[in-house]
């Protein structure tokens, strides 16, 4: 075995990234070797030997040396907030105290993988839809600045007056080449543009209000957000976290100010010795963040005390609710990509035969 500090000197690239599947390694590990009643240290040191992730191996060597300095492994976490959250930490911290820590990494493992498996599922979905629209436009500008301008020349030789539909390709193919360096730097100006407001605490309540708008994902990106929200209700509650502190963790996993919002205000209410239902009924009487059902079965929790199942099924339950929206989304992406194809097409066709028909014509 290397020594700690070969460890903690390896050599890290800005590619080398922690992933939740690298972390939820990382717990797994954690957890069958303590279920085998091997120490924390050793169960560290075995880890660095296991992993092939040079950043994630530099960090565990870090956490390896507080861990032996005699610090609790919470403790030790702290000290390393950017390898992890505060719900992390809060979930080994309840393990340390109640001598559960090995069903607190078992627990974590699990959710890390759930929740990384849901947002692979969203990613894939959406990956084929967006190869077609990247390839319609690399398509069109093909045409547009390759294609047109080589046609161009044999119909304006012809002296004849063209169609109107073949003088809007060639007009627009024109506008495409004398402006292209100028549409270039809008398009990157725009994104960056996009991109430094969305970083600013209006830009993302902007874009996260918008994204519960929009038809189709809307619906989507909500059963999303529950899924998650349901899922840190299960990992926190189950370690036996108190409600408020719950409560406080549980937004990390929606990402949006939105729901974070909300869910402060729940937390405030809980705070003034109200139900969590009777608080998510009064900020949301119309179920427009958190919907009927998923309502329904905080409450049966409630009354039977039975949080791992509830929470757990809730967090399957729109886990499947997102998958089947999204073979929804993808129906309809689908065709509409296909619309725009065959318009260009269509236009590109008719525009190029409708000047060889008048070229003919007149020969």
């Amino acid at each position: 075995m290397k020594n700690i500090e070969e460890y903690r000197n390896i050599p890290v690239y800005f590619w080398n990234k922690i992933t939740p599947y690298d972390k939820a390694f990382f717990y797994e590990h954690l957890s069958n070797l303590i279920d085998w009643w091997v120490s924390l240290i050793s169960a560290l040191e075995w880890f660095l030997e296991k992993t092939t992730n040079p950043k994630l191996a530099s960090e565990i060597a870090n956490l390896l040396i507080f861990v032996d300095s005699w610090d609790n492994f919470s403790i030790a976490m702290k000290k390393l907030p950017d390898v992890f959250d505060a719900k992390e930490v809060a979930i080994v911290e309840a393990g340390e105290s109640s001598w559960t820590m090995q069903k607190s990494f078992e627990n974590l493992a699990i959710q890390l993988r759930d929740q990384e498996e849901l947002k692979q599922k969203v990613k894939w979905a959406l990956t084929y839809p967006m190869i077609i629209m990247v390839f319609l436009c690399v398509a069109v500008v093909v045409i547009m600045t390759y294609v047109i301008p080589k046609l161009t020349p044999l119909f304006v030789t012809a002296w004849l007056e063209l169609p109107f539909i073949t003088r809007t390709l060639i007009a627009t193919s024109n506008f495409f080449i004398n402006n292209f360096v100028i549409l270039l730097i809008i398009l990157i100006a725009w994104i960056l543009s996009i991109k430094t407001f969305a970083k600013t605490e209006n830009g993302r309540n902007f874009f996260d209000s918008l994204l519960l708008k929009l038809p189709l994902i809307s619906s989507i990106y909500k059963n999303y957000i529950i899924a998650q929200v349901a899922s840190n209700l299960w990992l926190l509650i189950s370690s036996w976290i108190p409600i408020l502190k719950t409560l406080s963790l549980a937004w990390l996993a929606s990402n949006n100010s939105v729901y974070n919002n909300v869910i402060i205000w729940v937390a405030k209410q809980v705070s003034m010795w109200k139900k969590l239902t009777q608080g998510f009924e009064e900020m949301d009487e119309d179920h427009y963040y958190f919907t009927n059902d998923f309502i329904q079965m905080i409450s049966a929790w409630e009354k039977t005390s039975t949080v791992n199942k509830v929470c757990y099924k809730i967090h399957k339950q729109y886990t499947r609710e997102v998958e089947n929206s999204l073979s929804i989304l993808i129906k309809w992406i689908e065709p509409s990509a296909i619309l725009v194809s065959w318009l260009f097409v269509t236009w590109f066709a008719l525009a190029i035969f409708s000047a060889v028909l008048k070229i003919t014509e007149t020969v």
